[in-house]
């Protein structure tokens, strides 16, 4: 089953070196700043947004990619030593909008 994951988050005074760390380790567990689309490719995604497509994982629901992506965030936070919130949104029949507001 393929799953469509986004992330975003927010830290909790952190140093600034602490974005790019994490945003290292959400690109080794196959997540992307940049999203592709029948029409468009590589368009970049607002800051501390990620996406991700989980195909053939072993997740049965949305449900459990979210709780695989929570640990995972567990992880990175802990091991960086910084503290925040994040927001998971997972799907199977996904679609997306991307633009500008001027």
């Amino acid at each position: 089953m393929s799953f469509f994951v986004t992330v975003t988050f927010d830290l909790n005074q952190a140093d600034t070196s602490a974005y790019p760390k994490i945003h290292r380790e959400l690109r080794r567990i196959d997540f992307s700043k940049l999203i592709s689309g029948k029409k468009k490719n590589n368009i970049p995604l607002p800051r501390n947004t990620f996406v991700a497509e989980f195909d053939n994982d072993g997740f049965i629901r949305s449900s459990e990619a979210c709780e695989f992506i929570k640990n995972e965030l567990k992880r990175i936070f802990d091991k960086h030593r910084v503290i925040g919130k994040y927001f998971v949104v997972s799907g199977k029949n996904w679609a997306w909008k991307i633009g500008k507001v001027n």
